[in-house]
């Protein structure tokens, strides 16, 4: 699969549904590195929230009509924003993530942020390969049992390319 196939949009409260079958499609592995903690279902309020976070948004990737990935961004200062990302499965490893992660990018850098935050398990290795695969530069550090990797938005606003 390449990201050709995949379309990346907003997510809207009525994705959320489709957003419960991603997460029902992963497994206990890729929840447990989203969420940090051992997960076996993902309640549909917390799915309300990873679909609508509170000031900020999410973007989810389609293919054939089928959710398969979701970046959730939720600003933690006025110019810090934390990203979280699930990708099914079965795309892990083919640019969904990335992809999802530069448009999330793209759109912090508009509205004003100047940096994002991912939160990784210390065994993820899938993390800084994914920022790079965005054309980003993480810094990670490990804190409090996770690893921080931070990502400077680049100050001119023609730093991100819009994908293909």
């Amino acid at each position: 699969m390449t990201t050709s196939l995949v379309r990346t949009r907003y997510a809207t409260p009525l994705d959320v549904a489709a957003v419960t079958d991603l997460h029902a499609r992963c497994s206990p592995t890729t929840l447990r590195r989203r969420f940090h903690v051992p997960v076996t279902h993902v309640p549909e309020r917390l799915v309300r929230q990873l679909v609508s976070p509170r000031n900020g948004w999410s973007v989810l990737a389609e293919q054939c009509g089928e959710v398969v990935g979701l970046a959730s961004a939720g600003p933690l200062t006025a110019d810090l924003l934390e990203v979280g990302l699930i990708v099914e499965d079965r795309h892990q490893g083919s640019g969904v993530g990335s992809r999802m992660l530069r448009d999330v990018a793209r759109d912090a850098h508009e509205r004003g942020y100047r940096r994002l935050v991912c939160l990784a398990e210390p065994d993820n290795d899938a993390v800084l390969p994914t920022v790079r695969r965005a054309g980003l530069e993480g810094v990670p550090e490990h804190v409090d049992g996770v690893v921080e990797v931070v990502v400077a938005l680049p100050a001119r606003r023609r730093g991100l390319r819009r994908p293909a």
